[in-house]
């Protein structure tokens, strides 16, 4: 072969073997956020409301109130838009997306998507979640900017961008992979909120709730949720860490929600090395169990796998009056003996063993 042949090979060869890293920013206008969505068509603050009554632990308010707290908001797209022809669409802003696919996914099995809000830019660039996504062919997508990264109407914009991100790296089958959602403070209205009406999720994750009451969401019950608090995290604490726990236990007691969730003792609001192992922990075990071996996006939406309640773990939840760290009872659902309706429900036997680790040690350490 000639020389400059023999280059031009290997130039070639190097670059089918590099990861595909895209990015692309757009102006959005402010009336995708859920900060417009809910000043413009939600119901506003009730007048002789304390603010303190909810559905989770204050006895039943009106419906009025209900949506104010919990945010579960039966909103169509077509009043979304008449919304935005009345009122206008606002301020445009910059949204960057990017999407990372590893070397040698020749079809990407799922979509872990990150609001870059908070924790989500450094979740993104995490070794160890680099790691996983070759290992489970998964690809990563990320978006940030005031217009979507605290959650955003309507959904379709996400399925667009993961349609064009697609088309763009020659992967069409991001149209229709699986997604894993996370988000971090007030970006739990995008993974929260945008899971309770989307088929395509099968787990999520809420960092750090900015408002708990975002993760009321009687629509996602069934798709399994990690909710993460830090034990002094201020925001934990407003209006008390009773009640923002509360609400998680009312969704497994109301709505037999698969869900669980974990108080990292002495943090903030900020996670740190020793909180994403539990993340990454749930991240396997959801997709293994939701995400069937022989799926195949290109063909189509994927059809998850639906879970039983009583084929999971239980997991007694935190006692905010001991604090700290807590050796927490866990068993199969058949054979606790605690509280089944409120306790953590936790997918299965080994993600218990992780969940309870991280509760009492405040981390999980391999041998």
């Amino acid at each position: 072969m000639k020389p400059f042949l023999l280059v031009a090979a290997l130039l070639l060869a190097n670059l089918h073997a590099a990861d595909i890293e895209l990015t692309e920013t757009l102006q959005l206008p402010e009336c995708h956020s859920l900060g417009w969505v809910r000043a413009n068509t939600q119901v506003k603050g009730q007048k002789n409301w304390d603010g303190v009554l909810d559905e989770a632990k204050w006895g039943t308010p009106s419906p009025q109130q209900a949506v104010e707290r919990s945010w579960d908001w039966k909103l169509t797209d077509e009043q979304w838009q008449q919304a935005v022809k009345e009122k206008g669409e606002g301020k445009r802003e910059d949204v960057k997306f990017d999407l990372w696919i590893p070397d040698g996914v020749a079809q990407a099995r799922g979509i872990v998507v990150m609001s870059g809000h908070g924790s989500g830019e450094a979740l993104y660039k995490h070794a160890e979640l680099r790691k996983i996504a070759r290992e489970l062919h998964l690809a990563l997508f990320k978006f940030n900017g005031n217009p979507m990264q605290r959650g955003f109407w309507p959904r379709s914009l996400l399925y667009e961008r993961l349609k064009t991100f697609g088309q763009r790296a020659q992967h069409a089958e991001l149209e229709n992979a699986p997604l894993f959602l996370y988000g971090h403070s007030n970006g739990t209205g995008f993974s929260a909120i945008f899971s309770a009406e989307s088929t395509r999720v099968w787990g999520w994750v809420s960092m750090r709730p900015g408002t708990t009451y975002q993760v009321y969401q009687p629509g996602a019950a069934q798709i399994p949720g990690l909710v993460i608090f830090g034990e002094d995290d201020a925001f934990f604490a407003r209006p008390s860490k009773e009640e923002n726990m509360g609400v998680v236990e009312a969704m497994r007691k109301k709505h037999n929600a698969l869900w669980n969730y974990a108080v990292e003792p002495k943090t903030g609001h900020g996670p740190g090395e020793k909180t994403w192992p539990l993340v990454f922990s749930f991240l396997r075990h959801t997709f293994a169990a939701r995400v069937p071996a022989d799926a195949d996006p290109l063909k189509g939406p994927v059809k998850l796998n639906v879970l039983m309640l009583e084929s999971g773990s239980l997991g007694k939840n935190w006692d905010v009056t001991q604090g700290g760290y807590q050796t927490l009872t866990t068993a199969p659902f058949a054979s606790f003996a605690g509280d089944k309706t409120t306790a953590s429900w936790l997918i299965n036997a080994d993600y218990a063993a992780d969940w309870q680790m991280f509760q009492r040690d405040g981390q999980i350490a391999r041998p």
